[in-house]
């Protein structure tokens, strides 16, 4: 009868260990040992398919996980991202975020954190109060103020509103008497609006940025940055306000795409600490921050501005001398009050008397005089 390699081992070791004790106490442990290995052996081999199939599921859960990560999101499999370069380089969303912080940004995750302890809204388990902003979670952290002294009046001699003035009128051949003797008081009753015009875009919960939206990054006063196409009608602006008597500075201009996903994580974390389960704060969180992909800050059409008299993001900017400014006089040069007051229905965000939005010299002037939102003005004079 032929002896398997298994049963010759076995019969060797258990002669080796009738010689003496010594080799007794080796073979015993040896035969163990060679009896567990034939056993897992037996085993594989006896399941090589159902160990494939384990096998195969465990490596497909990942796969999965990162296709739903951003369900919301209608017919997108993964998520796009912003790269840039502040010149002439066009911004694509379809790059990976290869952008770090700079020296001044480089504590942005420790002031978003910071700005959510101080922030207004209460999250109590079973009473969680919601205010929908495209702002988010932006009160403070990336504004343009230094730190502020214990007089409440800003360390810096220069206004940030004059070091972006100061930057555009180095880079043009133009005087700030020139932006203001810039003529922004035409009719455009008869202006025929193009729905592919880039200043038009309609960007909200329910129209994304496309992922292949490209557009020029340009510096704004060396601290952040937004389409260049907007910074000459914003630097007269700004020129304009500073002559009246009203300083105007810039928060949160264009924001990356890698920011507003931590700012939308973030807010599912603090309400997962408030007992609920992912579901539920992923639902809230859409609520409460805008869904990356769907702000405007991403496109760089947009600016929440402050005054050097009132820093914060809120409604009682409405009633200081810069937000009064600001109503009266942005559409003149191309901006609009992005999310009015008693228009919540229609634009879905909350009143931010402090968020304007680029949209032209022409569609704004239209917009003002019909007191219409983007909404409303796609709705009324570019779908078909």
């Amino acid at each position: 009868m032929q002896l398997t390699r298994q049963e010759k081992i076995r019969l060797s070791l258990k002669s080796f260990g009738k010689k003496n004790f010594i080799c007794k106490l080796i073979s015993l442990p040896a035969r163990g040992f060679f009896a567990v290995v034939w056993s897992i052996g037996r085993f594989f081999s006896r399941n090589v398919k159902k160990l494939g199939v384990a096998f195969m599921v465990l490596l497909l859960i990942p796969a999965f996980s990162s296709i739903f990560a951003f369900g919301n999101k209608e017919g997108e499999g993964e998520e796009w991202v912003i790269d840039f370069d502040i010149n002439d380089s066009p911004v694509s969303v379809v790059d990976n975020i290869a952008q770090q912080p700079s020296d001044d940004d480089k504590t942005e995750e420790h002031r978003i954190e910071q700005s959510e302890d101080e922030s207004e809204q209460h999250y109590e388990e079973g009473d969680v109060e919601i205010e929908v902003s495209e702002s988010g979670d932006f009160s403070k952290e990336d504004m343009f103020f230094a730190e502020e002294s214990d007089t409440e009046e800003p360390v810096a001699e220069e206004s940030f509103a004059d070091e972006i003035i100061k930057e555009y009128l180095e880079n043009v051949d133009e005087t700030e008497e020139d932006l203001l003797e810039r003529d922004y008081t035409q009719n455009y009753d008869d202006y025929e609006f193009d729905p592919e015009d880039w200043r038009l875009r309609l960007i909200n919960k329910s129209h994304f940025i496309p992922d292949d939206y490209e557009f020029p990054l340009g510096s704004l006063g060396g601290y952040n940055s937004c389409d260049k196409r907007v910074i000459p009608d914003l630097v007269a602006m700004l020129a304009a306000a500073r002559e009246d008597g009203v300083n105007l500075s810039i928060a949160s201009p264009y924001r990356m795409h890698a920011t507003q996903i931590m700012l939308y994580d973030n807010k599912i974390t603090k309400f997962m600490n408030t007992g609920m389960t992912y579901l539920e704060a992923y639902k809230l969180a859409g609520q409460a921050v805008t869904i990356p992909g769907a702000s405007e800050h991403e496109a760089g059409l947009c600016f929440d501005i402050i005054s050097d008299d009132y820093h914060a993001l809120n409604d009682g900017f409405s009633n200081t001398r810069g937000g009064q400014w600001l109503e009266a006089n942005a559409h003149y040069y191309g901006f609009i009050l992005r999310y009015p007051k008693d228009k919540e229905y229609i634009t879905t965000i909350e009143f931010e008397p402090w968020h304007f939005r680029y949209v032209g010299v022409e569609a704004a002037s239209v917009m003002y005089k019909e007191n219409l939102t983007l909404e409303e003005f796609w709705e009324e004079y570019l779908e078909e």
